[in-house]
């Protein structure tokens, strides 16, 4: 079974920084899709695959998503003005108030989302399908980051193991991860 490794980082930066000057000017214009035409994206000949440690009516849940969530009053919004986007993340309790939450992405329709966070962030089905037995546990804490982050050698080394180890330290068993 291939497992993922880091020889893709070194080469990934490499390119990035031939990427970056060229593309900063156009991402501050906002002029996305001609500065991502010759983005150097990570690429793989295979797909790391761990199988479940158990089944997933006996498993506990976590949701990760790219969504930019966030608790206003609790958290700080994410920085959708740094052209390199954003590599922090928001914890968010299994038992928050859907109607609590916002999000600050930038380069979703956020309007959208608001309207059913569930597109974006679908943890109240996730408590459901507990309820339902689908699943054996929602996990205790859940994640959000920007999904706007053209520095994913970054992203690979920083902020998904910070995401992964806090995941572990509460026992997660599946992590749902949930792109927008």
């Amino acid at each position: 079974m291939p497992k993922a490794d880091g020889s893709w980082l070194g080469p990934f930066r490499a390119r990035y920084a031939a990427w970056w000057p060229q593309a900063e000017p156009l991402i501050r214009q906002h002029r996305y899709q001609e500065a991502f035409k010759t983005y150097a994206f990570p690429t793989f000949d295979a797909t790391p695959w761990t199988p479940p440690g158990r089944p997933l009516d006996r498993a506990r849940v976590a949701l990760v998503t790219s969504a930019a969530i966030y608790r206003p009053g609790a958290d700080k919004p994410f920085d959708i003005e740094d052209p390199e986007g954003d590599l922090s993340f928001r914890r968010i309790p299994a038992d928050t108030d859907p109607a609590s939450l916002d999000l600050r992405h930038g380069h979703i329709p956020e309007a959208i989302a608001r309207e059913d966070m569930n597109t974006v962030f679908p943890l109240w089905r996730l408590h459901e399908f507990r309820r339902e037995g689908v699943v054996g546990a929602v996990a205790p804490t859940h994640y959000s980051f920007l999904g706007y982050n053209p520095r994913a050698a970054d992203v690979a080394e920083h902020l998904a193991p910070a995401i992964a180890a806090l995941m572990k330290a509460e026992g997660v068993d599946v992590a749902l991860i949930v792109p927008v």
